[in-house]
């Protein structure tokens, strides 16, 4: 879950990260993750001498059931792994008034991230979505939340607000300053916002959104659109763009 860069915060000795708010703990669906994976494992494999059995002495009412239900819990089981990859994972995250705490991983304040990309994936149109965030820490460590912890969708957009929080004042800082401030594949600054060379006026911008995985800058003439999944701090861009369009003679 984290890449190691040059320094591991594992501990808040000096209580850095303030009180402690809500406890995301991936430990009990690791648990029955892991219950569903033995049960239908050893059912499978339960089966396979008397399906081997019927089927050798030709009592093919017996055998071919039995073979297929052995068959059908080694998918099952497959299924679960394949689904459920991350829980095996066993993770424990902790949000506090100032900032984040990975058991024994690592601990940040706010100040301390960099950057926070939000993905979220639906797999089929009855599928549920499910959310991943990469977390950009100053020292380059990157920690990623996942579907192992319950409810991550709600502890990620808690990093990302208060990440949001600390990015936006410094940008809109630059931009007043008559500074281009890049927010890859983006470039905000008093005149407009720019993506491959395309350029788009305030003026001429009626919204900035992100609407079903995408970050749109929606145009009188032709929206800029990229993929909120590989853009860092999409929400950052798009409030960004909001109060750069509310400073005098924007619009």
């Amino acid at each position: 879950m984290v890449r190691r860069g040059p320094v591991a915060r594992v501990t808040d000795p000096q209580g850095r990260l303030g009180e402690p708010v809500r406890t995301f703990d991936g430990r009990a669906r690791h648990r029955r993750t892991w219950a569903w994976l033995l049960s239908l494992s050893l059912a499978s494999l339960a089966l396979i001498p008397a399906a081997v059995a019927y089927l050798n002495d030709r009592v093919w009412w017996a055998g071919v059931p039995a073979l297929a239900l052995s068959m059908g819990y080694a998918g099952g089981a497959g299924w679960i792994a394949g689904r459920d990859r991350a829980l095996v994972r066993n993770r424990v995250v902790r949000l506090h008034t100032g900032g984040i705490s990975l058991d024994g991983d690592a601990a940040y304040t706010w100040d301390e991230l960099a950057s926070v990309t939000v993905s979220g994936v639906r797999s089929g149109p009855d599928e549920d979505v499910r959310w991943r965030f990469t977390i950009v820490a100053r020292d380059g460590n990157v920690l990623r939340l996942t579907e192992d912890l319950p409810n991550v969708r709600e502890l990620g957009l808690a990093v990302a607000e208060q990440v949001t929080a600390r990015l936006v004042p410094r940008h809109l800082a630059a931009v007043k300053a008559g500074k281009a401030v890049r927010l890859a594949p983006f470039t905000v600054d008093l005149d407009g916002v720019e993506k491959d060379g395309e350029r788009v006026p305030w003026a001429a911008v009626t919204d900035v959104a992100i609407d079903n995985g995408l970050v749109v800058v929606h145009a009188c003439a032709a929206d800029l659109v990229t993929v909120a999944a590989q853009m860092p701090d999409a929400l950052a861009f798009t409030a960004l763009c909001h109060q750069v369009r509310m400073l005098p003679g924007r619009s």
